[in-house]
């Protein structure tokens, strides 16, 4: 069989397969976007318990990759750095995926029972079951209006490593959650004349997370996850498979609202006071003109405003299309049951093409938000490798012993 990506989710999906003897090929350049599509001095916003890849004995987490080298951690309140969670994924990869092909999949189609792959390398292969983990490629979202914008004066925030490239340049950022406010501090933080500009009519912040242990009651009220806390929170965690349940409306909606724009608390100090924020505008139009670019914008008061700037960098989130994956035949999308433009998946993430399997944000309308995140990767894992191994809940002889999915922050 082959996996199509090898980031956390298709890295914890290969762990899994090889702990049950399943015979795979993964294609991918392992943690890719972490290392070369996110900027560097960038922090996670998931606390540390909360940043794992996973293999089923949890042999290897966050904690054990920081506790071995002596690099600082904590459950909660120690912001997790890019650049040492991208060697912890590619520490992980060695360790339990070390067959990786440092080569992408061009083509998929599926003919007389079979999919076939096409490789950038030139060879073609044929196998029976395919995983699609590719993550938030090909899903960055730019609204239609800036879309228009010519590609040297806008891009989308997952499109820059290196931030001090627009030193000596006017910079507007769009968007009001975490990667918008913290690209427009590293801007800030590199010299670069930047400014946020959001819809929303003020930046919300994610409070503090707790340190000292809570109450029962508290807990109870209020049980923490790698979500946050919050009764729903734990749920989304610990019970994806009962998220499948709701009407699809519902999943839709909580799946847009769950988790909406907000930075993360150990990011407000070097935001707020420190640059020009626009809150309350959206923006209705923008042109170019010369080297710059004119973007007009509505207030929530409904009056009119113009601000020009040199580029425009839309922080404004991931959307998964299918039709957006370069390497998916007409066929195969032509087959594949859909819902608000992602895949229909089964209780063990196949879709509608029997063999063929999405991940993480691709299957976040059926399993819930947290295959938005890392989180999710566990659950993911599990399932995928049970259902494609024929072993079901079914626990060999030499195998761990069944887990509860009670992983990650939870507190009691």
């Amino acid at each position: 069989m082959a996996i199509i990506g090898a980031g956390p989710y298709g890295l914890s999906v290969a762990a899994y397969l090889r702990s049950e003897g399943v015979d795979f090929r993964i294609f991918g350049i392992p943690m890719q976007r972490w290392q070369a599509h996110m900027p560097k001095g960038m922090y996670l916003k998931s606390e540390g318990c909360a940043s794992n890849l996973f293999d089923p004995m949890r042999a290897y987490t966050f904690r054990q990759y920081c506790a071995e080298r002596g690099l600082p951690y904590a459950r909660f309140g120690v912001p997790v750095s890019l650049e040492v969670f991208a060697q912890y994924g590619l520490s992980f990869q060695r360790r339990f995926v070390p067959t990786v092909e440092n080569t992408i999949v061009t083509a998929l189609d599926r003919s007389s029972g079979a999919f076939e792959l096409q490789l950038a390398d030139g060879e073609t292969l044929r196998t029976s079951k395919v995983v699609v983990a590719t993550g938030l490629s090909q899903a960055a979202y730019t609204p239609a209006v800036l879309a228009q914008l010519p590609e040297e004066l806008r891009s989308h925030s997952s499109s820059h490593h290196d931030l001090t490239e627009f030193r000596g340049r006017d910079v507007t950022v769009i968007g009001g959650g975490q990667s918008a406010l913290e690209s427009t501090a590293l801007l800030h933080e590199a010299g670069v004349e930047v400014r946020l500009l959001q819809r929303g009519p003020s930046i919300r912040w994610n409070a503090h997370p707790p340190l000292s242990r809570r109450s029962l009651g508290e807990r109870l009220r209020r049980p923490m996850s790698s979500l946050g806390p919050g009764l729903g929170q734990w749920l989304y965690c610990n019970a994806p498979v009962l998220f499948r349940y709701l009407p699809p409306h519902i999943r839709i909606a909580r799946v847009q609202k769950s988790h909406g724009p907000a930075g993360a608390w150990w990011l407000k100090d070097r935001i707020e006071g420190r640059l020009p924020i626009i809150v309350g505008h959206s923006v209705r139009g923008a042109e170019a003109r010369g080297p710059r670019v004119i973007l007009h914008l509505q207030g929530s008061d409904g009056k009119l405003r113009h601000l020009s700037t040199d580029h425009v960098i839309a922080a404004t989130g991931y959307r998964f299309v299918l039709a957006a994956l370069p390497f998916l035949s007409k066929r195969l999308l032509s087959q594949l049951g859909a819902l608000q433009q992602t895949p229909i998946l089964s209780s063990n993430f196949e879709s509608s093409v029997p063999g063929l399997y999405f991940t993480g944000l691709a299957s976040a309308y059926q399993f819930g938000p947290a295959m938005r995140f890392l989180q999710g990767a566990e659950y993911t894992a599990r399932r995928v490798s049970q259902h494609i191994a024929g072993s079901g809940h079914r626990v060999r002889v030499g195998d761990p012993a069944p887990r509860t999915h009670l992983q990650g922050c939870e507190d009691f």
